[in-house]
């Protein structure tokens, strides 16, 4: 017998035809440390987040669940050449958006829920990349990453044909050519922002307050002010330009987002339905809706509450009057202070504790999930932002992030600007993750902050007789080789 015989922890030994040979291996090479087992433990559930939305989607279909808001969005896409005022009263980026699935996949349910998939599994993967350029730390966006593919609430939705669906990916992709333009800060970066921006807003317009307070942030702290400023007002007038042209030759209004004033309505009435009739040359529509949030009971078990809305408002409009009739009947109901607290009691309730509608049917598994998980969000929310307050000489380049979340509390929760439900509440839970990792970065640097402070106490200066004696610290005496050295004496 013929043995090689090496150091036990740098090779392997191998049994070869009656002989023993050792595999030498690089040192470290068997070695599986904390961090190792933690990123293995990240792709696991990212892995598991990948097989549900491809699970859920092959099971529900969203081309087998045409109804209601589904419907709606379905038949705009594909009857590009409507008119009808609904059509314009939706964005018309998600109309762009089904048009397209529609004529890659002819309606084939197989090839929707190809591209379904597609869409659900790169989201949580354009969040990683917001996360990658925001947070130092790659383990800590690599838990975004996870945490947002286990997210119920963005996989339920990707069972239905609903704004959200592109909202979600579009609205990671802004955030992350956002903070790509903040460490480039070069033109290039900032006009990408800038039309990524307008997408989100085009599908929905949640995302214009978020791109006015992004893009002013930054204008404000880069160079090329006047370059900016210039270029971004040229492509978002070759953007904007046309749908400007096209919603005021079909609905006499400039409206390029989608016609707002019909929402707007709705919420400042106070009523539980609304009918509205619109006439155009002769030609008549005629639209009676109420709100999911309406029947809903958001607090149940704990309590029957629902929203204290009651009536119906009702507005004939003239289309090509323009706004003379829409603010006839919006002077119908003037908003005092004591209907605005009653409306944002409302609305706060929908948002913050209202199950997310249609994405909560409770007798698929992943869906009920969805509906109980409803409860973490409004502590969930309160908790991050009274922690960013309280860190927020220390949070640098992420102010910008926690500034997003105020916006959100204030434009969608405060403001009536439309009647909530819980499905608004989508975009921003995306938000309170990756914000939960910013705190948790900003909390860790505290403590190594605080360590090195102890680590670093001074020597303590002691006068004697004349003369000061500058001692070493039990600190620095420990790093101190083992023989003593002698004080120094600085002449007073």
């Amino acid at each position: 017998m013929k043995l090689d015989f090496f150091k036990r922890d740098q090779g392997a030994l191998l049994s070869r035809g009656g002989d023993l040979a050792l595999i030498v291996l690089p040192q470290g090479t068997l070695h599986i440390d904390r961090r190792w087992l933690l990123y293995a433990g990240l792709y696991l559930l990212i892995a598991l987040g990948i097989w549900l939305r491809i699970d859920h989607i092959l099971t529900y279909n969203p081309i087998n669940f045409i109804w209601s808001d589904p419907q709606r969005h379905w038949e705009q896409g594909t009857e590009t050449l409507r008119t009808d005022p609904m059509t314009l009263t939706d964005p018309v980026m998600y109309q762009l958006y089904i048009g397209m699935l529609a004529k890659l996949t002819l309606g084939e349910p197989l090839l929707i829920a190809f591209y379904t998939v597609l869409l659900a599994c790169v989201t949580p993967w354009i969040w990683y990349r917001f996360a990658r350029e925001l947070l130092p730390s790659r383990l800590l966006a690599t838990a975004v990453w996870a945490g947002i593919s286990l997210l119920p609430s963005w996989i339920a939705i990707y069972g239905y044909f609903m704004q959200e669906t592109l909202l979600l990916p579009l609205l990671g992709a802004a955030l992350y050519a956002s903070w790509r333009c903040r460490r480039k800060q070069t033109l290039a970066s900032f006009l990408l922002m800038v039309v990524l921006w307008a997408t989100a807003g085009l599908t929905r317009g949640i995302a214009i307050p978020f791109a006015a307070v992004v893009t002013t942030w930054l204008w404000l702290v880069q160079p090329q002010k006047i370059a900016k400023a210039g270029y971004s007002l040229l492509v978002l007038g070759l953007i904007m330009g046309p749908l400007v042209y096209r919603s005021y030759s079909a609905m006499h209004l400039v409206a390029p987002h989608g016609i707002g004033k019909l929402n707007e309505l709705y919420a400042r009435s106070g009523k539980r339905d609304i009918h509205i009739s619109y006439d155009r040359n002769g030609a008549r529509w005629v639209y009676w809706f109420a709100s999911p949030a309406m029947d809903a009971k958001p607090l149940a078990p704990l309590s029957d509450w629902s929203a204290n809305r009651e009536g119906v408002v009702k507005a004939d409009i003239d289309i090509t009057n323009g706004s003379e009739d829409w603010d006839a009947v919006m002077a119908e109901y003037p908003l005092t202070f004591a209907r605005y607290l009653q409306l944002t009691g409302d609305n706060l309730v929908n948002l913050f504790f209202g199950s997310s509608w249609p994405d909560n049917n409770q007798a698929r598994w992943l869906e009920a999930v969805n509906h109980h998980t409803r409860w973490l969000w409004a502590p969930t929310t309160v908790l991050l932002m009274l922690v960013a307050l309280l860190y927020w000489r220390r949070l640098g380049g992420t102010r910008l992030l926690s500034a997003l979340l105020f916006t959100w509390v204030l434009v969608q929760g405060l403001l009536p600007i439309s009647v909530n439900e819980g499905r608004y509440r989508k975009p921003v839970e995306g938000l309170l993750l990756v914000q939960a990792a910013v705190l948790v970065g900003a909390m860790r640097r505290r403590r190594a902050d605080d360590a090195a402070a102890v680590d670093t106490v001074s020597p303590e200066v002691v006068e004697q007789g004349g003369t000061v004696v500058v001692e070493p610290s039990p600190v620095s005496q420990a790093l101190e080789p083992v023989e003593s050295k002698p004080q120094h004496h600085v002449p007073v």
